[in-house]
């Protein structure tokens, strides 16, 4: 459980140079009606935690799937299956481009989209956060990595946990964003695309240990899984 954590907020941290450049316009399209640093920050503090608090649902609810998968002794295979697939997207990406999202999907990030957008003239402390959960909502590569590892972490609370901590990962890039873009050098961000394949590459490793359950504490521990058509009732 320990390195899955270490690695949710690494994978936000070290991705933050993607999250920058995808939920990094949003924050700066908020109007800023609090000139001072301090209402600044208190603004960037709102809006992404209201994008947390969207992540921590989806922990919570991909935790339950995964729970269900442990219950039905399918868990040890489908982490295997995740980091095979993580370690795929990093060697043959372009097996990854096609666009999948079509038809009734479209038209809800449209309509998704444009609530967000009526949304960004609000700047109270309630606009603020609902545009960080709506923001939260939007498709994104970085958060579906997330939700994976949430879905093996075997129950809603370490589900939870582990996209919270991704989240908080990607605090400090997105900060900087809303508190002055100039915070962010060209370097910086292309150090931190440099590094996050290294990252992707731990978090798929990490999954096929996890399912392997070599019974190494920590990061292959042993997994006792016992089919539902197996399970005795008492």
């Amino acid at each position: 459980m320990i390195p899955f954590l270490g690695a949710a907020f690494l994978l936000g941290a070290l991705g933050s140079a993607h999250c920058v450049g995808m939920c990094g316009p949003i924050a700066l399209a908020v109007p800023s009606v609090r000139r001072s640093w301090s209402g600044r920050l208190g603004d960037a503090l709102l809006l992404n935690s209201g994008r947390v608090f969207t992540y921590a649902l989806f922990g919570a609810l991909f935790g339950s799937f995964g729970r269900g998968l442990h219950l039905a002794g399918l868990q040890r295979t489908v982490s295997i299956a995740l980091g095979v697939l993580m370690l795929l997207a990093l060697l043959v990406p372009a097996l990854f481009r096609k666009d999948l999202v079509t038809g009734k999907a479209l038209a809800s990030i449209g309509k998704l989209r444009t609530l967000l957008g009526r949304n960004l003239r609000r700047t109270s402390p309630e606009g603020l956060f609902l545009t960080g959960l709506l923001n939260g909502l939007l498709p994104c590569g970085m958060v579906y990595f997330a939700i994976a590892g949430a879905l093996v972490q075997n129950g809603p609370l370490n589900g939870t946990l582990f996209m919270m901590l991704f989240g908080l990962g990607t605090w400090p890039a997105l900060f900087a964003v809303r508190l002055g873009g100039d915070l962010l050098s060209q370097g910086w961000r292309s150090g931190m695309r440099r590094i996050a394949p290294f990252v992707f590459a731990l978090m798929g490793a990490l999954f096929i240990l996890r399912g392997l359950s070599l019974g190494i504490p920590y990061v292959s521990p042993v997994i006792q899984e016992v089919p539902v058509g197996q399970q005795e009732c008492h």
